[in-house]
Formats: C-alpha cells, structure tokens, sequence
C-alpha cells in the first residue's frame, strides 16, 4: 500500500460505515483529532431545504461525523451564502453548521464575492464579539499542533473577483515576519493571481502553501515556486466533495473526497467530463502532499 492509499484509508476510512448520522454525535462521544483539518468551500447555501447545495453540504457534514477520530477543525473558503449573501441564507447555513458545533468542532470561514459580512454578522453576532485583527475585515488564525492556517478577507464590495487591501497586506507581512519554528498556510477566497501577495508569502522561510476556493475545481501546482491549491465546492457546480488535511511534523497532506461533478454550461474554460466515474476516480486518486520547509 502507497502512502496515498494508506492516507485516504486513514483519513476516510470510517465513512464506509454508510451516510447516516451516528444516533449521537455530542464532541463526547467521539475524540476530536488536532493534526486533521476539514476543508470545504463554495458552498452557496440558499434559503431552501430541497436545493441541491442544502443537501449535498448534509451530505459532507455527514461524512465528517462519521469519522472517528473526527477532525478538530473545519475551514470553509467562502461564498457560504447563495448568491447575495442574504441574511435568510446564513440562517439556513447556521442551522445546517449545528451538528459541527455540537461535535465540538471549530470552525471558521473566509468572506467570498457572494457574501456579505453585514449580513453574515447579524446571524452569527458571537463571532464578532472578540476584537478583530482588522475593523470591517474577516481574518482569522487557526492553529494546530503541526502547522497553522491564516485565513484572510479577498471581498470586494459589488466585485466578483477579489483583493487583499495595503491593510491587510501589511497586517500579513507583520504576521508572518512572526512565524520561525512553525509552518503556516495562507488562503482566502480568491485565488493568488488576484490576491497579489507573493512577495509576502516567499519572503518567509516558515510558508508552506497558498489556498483557496472560488474556482470549484480541485487543482493544485504544488510543485511552483508558490504551491497553491484550490478546494471544490460541497455541492453548487464543478468538482463536488471536500478535502481533509492529515498534518504531520514533515509535511501536510490534502485528501480529496468528490463524489459528483456539475458541469456549468456557461462555462468557456471547461467542458462536459465523458466519463464522469472516471474523472472523479482521477479526482480521488490526487492526494497533494506539501512538505514543510525544513527550516522550520
């Protein structure tokens, strides 16, 4: 058995027990594992019981409880809400993050273009409550044993691509300047091309990758001069699924999980997948491993 199979094994091993949810599922009842990260994105989530995006975001949420161990963090890289950011639209997404709550999971997010953080703050009112590293900005760091993950703000306001402000930028490259003895990941909505903070990133010794959502494709160039990854999307269009991160102290990798594919039929970059049991086979099979600098 390969590395990769023995990861995907040990990391998604207990989802082959089926889809239904544990009778219980309080954080007693299972132990919550530090060095695995879940990560979704794009999840898009309407008011609306019977959309393709409720069921499908149940669906992962399901898969993430019936691991044992579970993991101890969960990310999501943006455009939670479905289209606008309605206020409706976090109120569905906040009955739909119980069950994580409940597992004793933390959880954090990133604003995408469809979101609004006005709105995302008057159903979430708790998760503003400590003082935020920059006002009007949602920016988080979560750390773990092994390696740490900031999480940044690319929203612009009435844009669908994104921008990380000279705020953030110099709040980043302060941050960072910190980091000596623990390898870290960047990542917000936007991919790097638009965010335009490389300079940043490569000037630590400490950054392991750059990551990121808005695409809902599961590609990577782990292997540039700047490895970046971008996540699918739990269920709107594109690669569907989510990933799970094993950390070690040498390296982290990123495991996929897709299980169906959407193709967007206004799409000019892709096209239709002929043979869709063989693309997501394909999917599955491309762990990304991302070796920590060995500076650290």
């Amino acid at each position: 058995m390969n590395r990769r199979d023995f990861l995907r094994m040990l990391v998604l091993a207990s989802v082959t027990a089926g889809m239904k949810l544990p009778s219980a599922y309080a954080k007693e009842n299972v132990p919550l594992n530090p060095d695995l990260v879940a990560i979704f994105s794009d999840t898009h989530i309407p008011n609306n019981d019977s959309s393709q995006q409720v069921r499908r975001f149940n669906q992962c949420v399901q898969k993430i409880l019936a691991m044992n161990p579970r993991p101890a963090n969960l990310l999501i890289y943006g455009d939670i809400a479905y289209s606008v950011g309605r206020t409706e639209d976090y109120a569905k997404f906040r009955e739909l993050i119980r069950p994580i709550e409940i597992a004793g999971i933390h959880w954090e997010v990133t604003m995408g273009n469809h979101d609004r953080i006005e709105n995302y703050r008057q159903i979430f009112p708790e998760r503003f409550r400590e003082k935020p590293f920059l006002e009007n900005r949602s920016i988080h760091i979560v750390e773990t044993p092994k390696a740490d993950f900031i999480l940044l703000d690319s929203y612009l306001k009435n844009e669908v691509r994104g921008e990380i402000d000279s705020a953030q930028k110099a709040w980043l490259a302060e941050t960072v300047r910190k980091y000596s003895d623990k390898p870290f990941f960047v990542g917000c909505h936007h991919p790097l091309r638009e965010t335009k903070i490389e300079d940043i990133l490569k000037s630590s010794p400490s950054f392991a990758a750059y990551v990121h959502g808005h695409n809902h494709w599961w590609t990577n160039t782990a292997k540039q001069e700047i490895p970046t990854l971008c996540f699918p999307s739990t269920g709107h269009w594109g690669d569907m699924g989510f990933v799970m991160v094993h950390l070690t102290e040498n390296d982290a990798a990123f495991v996929p999980d897709i299980d169906a594919y959407l193709f967007p039929t206004w799409s000019k970059k892709t096209a239709p997948v002929i043979n869709l049991e063989t693309y997501l086979k394909m999917l599955n099979e491309t762990t990304v491993t991302i070796p920590f600098p060995k500076s650290v």
